[in-house]
């Protein structure tokens, strides 16, 4: 992958540039771009592109291809409307940031106020991030960061957990798991003398405490052993926890995982699948794409979360608390046993199946169909129906949390079903390769077994891509000559005209040289990268499904100089 990110490319007032990187599973790495227009941030064009171990891109999720724009960068409503208009959006408000300019590209790119506002909605806390239009002052989206989950509490008797200290003075902070700390509604962790904790009392504090910090290190080690990540946000590190929390209820606020009790405030709500489902949100928040968006992409931040509490309740393997599909099965939060049932959602009232209504769906029923996908993904059929009908075998948990967590690589902002399923189907793809096509075809499968279709883009199976030089690089060949950090196009910078089809473009450069490879499309006056390769050296290639349009091929020196030969296909 590449070593530090080149000057911005492009044309006119829109520029993209590296945000980050992601380390997937078996070399995999995803790389994270964000976007400017006119040195405005923009909110949805974002794109992730994924990249194998030989430094070649392996498929990309996003907005890469599609031309953002707005007319003027001249706001119309003032930065103090915007300020009051995102306050209207929480309940009682403690603190409003400084309206910030920026371009709103979810559908019809809109110059728009972007504002933080920190206070309690419906008397639970709440950091609401607003998008308002900024030449009609309409709200376009509030979305909160302050993620709420209902569980229970639940004690696991006679475990190991990790204390710090010595002699007579311990701390319920873990020493082997960066972050993880747990103590009451101060912050501060408990401390005791003897490093004895709880006494196994439903409403001792304490006592919820050590069922935290068995649940996030069981979490932690899962994440590491199953699926290759280092702590809950993917750095090392991981959340603090508080517990005693006075409400039914538990949340992750985007820094600390926070849990109250159950109705009859018998329990705490800290069992397994509860603390790794708010630890779960952290690792949806800490992936691509972060946590904002509407309700579609609420609902499968929940669905997430209880993800992550399935994965872990299984990797736990404790005999108290076994693992399933069920959610809070242990809280019997209000009298009435699990909150949501991953198998059949709709048995609790959720829906199984996608649908046109699920982006109007409140959040925690809205997780009901990737809930559902994900049994469906590694159980099949069995113990569960699809919603078209269809009979299906599953790969299995491991194996689905692989898939699932490295398609949380390639997520991007406004996540959604559709590009769920093109991402897990490219994760599928680079995780089990193309000579067996059984894994990608069941990823497939689950989706479809849940209402979600083909999308445009997305991958195939069965196929190998072309070795540069040969095989469908073969029906024009150019040569051309670059220095370091300048560009050359091929046919010429005006490109070529298609009626659709799929192109194909194979780079040789000089030995020691870094060579990157773009395709781009014609979007009104300016080009569009639809496809690129940007290993560290000077041999790439692309494939691309094209529309009817006009193309041309950039070959760019991002270190050294000299000719180079490009071969490509116009369908």
């Amino acid at each position: 992958m590449r070593r530090t990110a080149p000057p911005a490319r492009g044309e006119g007032a829109a520029a993209a540039r590296r945000t980050g990187a992601h380390a997937g599973t078996k070399g995999t790495y995803y790389v994270t771009y964000g976007r400017t227009f006119a040195g405005l941030p923009v909110y949805g064009g974002d794109y992730v592109v994924a990249v194998d171990p030989a430094g070649r891109v392996a498929g990309a999720t996003g907005a890469p291809a599609r031309a953002i724009a707005v007319r003027s960068t001249r706001p119309t409503v003032s930065r103090t409307a915007a300020r009051a208009a995102a306050r209207r959006q929480v309940d009682r408000v403690r603190s409003v940031s400084r309206p910030r300019l920026s371009v709103y590209a979810v559908g019809t790119p809109r110059l728009a106020w972007r504002t933080k506002v920190t206070g309690t909605s419906a008397g639970s806390p709440s950091i609401t991030t607003v998008w308002s239009d900024a030449r009609t002052g309409a709200v376009l989206l509030a979305s909160d960061q302050v993620v709420h989950g209902t569980g229970n509490g639940y004690y696991y008797p006679g475990v190991t957990i990790g204390t710090s200290g010595s002699g007579s003075s311990y701390s319920m902070t873990d020493p082997a798991r960066s972050g993880v700390r747990c103590g009451g509604q101060n912050g501060a962790a408990y401390t005791g003398t003897d490093n004895v904790w709880g006494n196994g009392s439903g409403t001792n504090l304490e006592t919820a405490c050590v069922d935290v910090l068995y649940a996030v290190g069981k979490e932690v080690d899962m994440l590491s052993a199953w699926l290759g990540r280092n702590g809950i946000k993917g750095n090392g590190t991981s959340y603090p926890a508080r517990v005693g929390l006075n409400d039914v209820n538990a949340y992750f606020d985007g820094s600390i995982i926070n849990f109250g009790h159950s109705q009859d405030n018998a329990r705490q709500l800290t069992a397994i699948d509860i603390v790794a489902h708010e630890n779960g949100h952290g690792v949806f928040q800490t992936t691509p794409g972060g946590s904002t968006g509407g309700n579609e992409t609420g609902g499968m931040n929940e669905a997430t979360g209880d993800i992550f509490g399935a994965l872990t309740e299984f990797y736990a393997n404790n005999p108290d608390d076994p693992g399933d599909y069920l959610v809070g099965e242990e809280a019997n939060l209000v009298g009435a046993g699990p909150i949501r049932n991953m198998a059949n959602p709709s048995a609790l009232g959720d829906p199984s199946c996608y649908s046109s209504s699920i982006p109007s769906t409140e959040v925690h029923a809205a997780a009901g169909p990737l809930n559902h996908w994900f049994y469906l993904l590694a159980n099949g059929t069995s113990g569960s129906t699809s919603c078209n009908g269809a009979t299906l075998t599953g790969i299995g948990l491991q194996a689905a949390g692989k898939v699932f967590y490295n398609g949380l690589l390639l997520k991007t902002s406004s996540w959604t079903h559709g590009r769920a399923r093109v991402a897990t189907l490219t994760a599928a793809k680079n995780l089990y390769g193309t000579t067996d096509c059984t894994t990608f075809n069941r990823v497939r499968d689950a989706w479809a077994g849940i209402n979600v279709g083909a999308q445009s883009g997305e991958p195939t199976c069965g196929g190998t891509t072309p070795p540069p030089g040969g095989g469908a690089c073969s029906e024009v060949t150019a040569t051309g000559t670059v220095s370091s950090r300048t560009s050359s196009y091929q046919p010429s910078s005006t490109g070529f005209t298609t009626a659709g089809g799929t192109i194909n473009a194979c780079l040789t450069g000089p030995s020691g040289t870094d060579l990157d490879l773009y395709l781009q499309r014609r979007s009104g006056t300016s080009w569009v990268d639809v496809a690129k390769s940007e290993s560290a050296s000077s041999t790439e290639q692309v494939t691309y499904g094209a529309a009817s349009g006009t193309y041309r091929i950039e070959v760019y020196a991002y270190a050294g100089s000299g000719s180079y030969t490009v071969r490509y296909d116009t369908p």
